[in-house]
């Protein structure tokens, strides 16, 4: 594993995270019905669903994860050890927690976590202040919401621990996950 290779991994990783990002899309709606029976349905135009942001985060937990077994063969490529890695990461709670979840959104299920917490990934919501808002139709059981400005998006996605609290939000995982490999990285190749 080469200095190039590493490079180009981690471009990898800033394209997902940009794609992760991106909030234009084809729009998303769902059903909700409340205790007394009816059934309304939400409409939100241009931008995109709950499953494509969810989709988005998982691809790049995996990844991020995936990338300490190349940090790994960039240190046997140095004549080095390996368990550097995994050192490294034993003292990040950041990569702990990432690890937990991509090893259960590769495998469906993790019976050992190593950041002890057994977390998962929440539901994906989503705020929209009234200036991202183009227009609101209100129909008989259906609202239909044009968003305009889909850039004022802010997506969410809470991490809960084996008890279902939550204990940290995904996108602020992704972003320390990726600085705390990356500063692992530089210490690679620092390593002469």
């Amino acid at each position: 594993m080469t200095h190039k290779d590493i490079e180009t991994l981690f471009l990898r990783l800033a394209r997902l995270v940009h794609a992760s990002q991106e909030k234009a899309g084809t729009g998303t709606a769902w059903d909700y019905s409340f205790p007394n029976g009816e059934t309304h349905r939400y409409i939100f135009r241009n931008i995109r669903s709950h499953i494509e942001i969810e989709d988005c985060v998982s691809n790049l937990l995996i990844w991020i994860w995936n990338t300490k077994d190349y940090l790994k063969l960039r240190l046997e490529a140095k004549v080095l050890d390996p368990k550097l890695v995994e050192q490294f990461i034993n003292n990040d709670s950041n990569l702990l927690v990432c690890r937990d979840l991509a090893i259960q959104l590769k495998h469906g299920k993790a019976d050992l976590s190593r950041s002890g917490k057994f977390p998962r990934l929440g539901e994906v919501s989503f705020s929209a202040p009234q200036s991202a808002i183009s227009t609101f139709t209100f129909k008989a059981f259906e609202v239909d919401i044009d968003i305009g400005n889909p850039n004022e998006i802010e997506y969410r996605i809470p991490i809960l621990d084996k008890d279902g609290n939550e204990f940290g939000e995904a996108f602020e995982l992704i972003t320390s996950s990726i600085s705390g490999l990356e500063k692992l990285r530089d210490d690679i190749e620092g390593i002469k």
